[in-house]
Parts: C-alpha cells; sequence; structure tokens
C-alpha cells in the first residue's frame, strides 16, 4: 500500500494505492487520525488506486469517519473502482460517506 498526502487549500487529499486488507489497515488508519488529529479541514480519500478492501479496510474509514463527523468537518471518498464501490453498497458504507 502507497498513501501520498496533499495539501488543497484547507483540505487534506490521501491519494491511495494498493491494498487495504488486515496488514495494511493500521498504517492506513494512522494515516488518516494523523490528518484527524493535526488539522481542521476536510480530508479527501482518493481511493483510485485501490483495488481490494477487507473489512480491517472498512474499520479504518469508520473510524476515521466517526472522529470527522465528532469534530463537524467533512471526509469524502472519491475515484472508487467499480468493485471497491460494490463493497462499499453491500456493506452499506456508501450511506456512511459522501463519495464523489
Amino acid at each position: 500500500m502507497h498513501i501520498e498526502r496533499e495539501q488543497l487549500g484547507s483540505e487534506v487529499v490521501l491519494k491511495v494505492a494498493g491494498r487495504l486488507d488486515t496488514p495494511n489497515a493500521k498504517p492506513f488508519e494512522a494515516s488518516l487520525m494523523e490528518v484527524v488529529t493535526t488539522t481542521d479541514g476536510g480530508l479527501l480519500v482518493n481511493l483510485a488506486g485501490v483495488d481490494y478492501v477487507s473489512s480491517s479496510g472498512l474499520r479504518a474509514l469508520l473510524v476515521a469517519g466517526k472522529a470527522m463527523r465528532t469534530a463537524k468537518r467533512k471526509l469524502t471518498l472519491s475515484s472508487l473502482q467499480p468493485q471497491i464501490r460494490e463493497v462499499f453498497d453491500i456493506s452499506g458504507f456508501s450511506t456512511l460517506f459522501e463519495i464523489t
């Protein structure tokens, strides 16, 4: 898994590539939570490069999403590949996040 961080105005963009599976979930969650705890703006997670997501990867997003909602900030997901979008739809995660 590879994560690039970019600042666009007040929003942080995390571009993620690879698999969001059990071995990668903790580092992914740490990257998300670093943004949550060290910035004041929104968070956009670009998942265009993600080709697999497990329940561990979904959990990392859920933890970050809850923290962002608590802070009254916006977490947006973008560029989901069709098979990843299907996982989000089937699991109900499509209703928990704004997806562009």
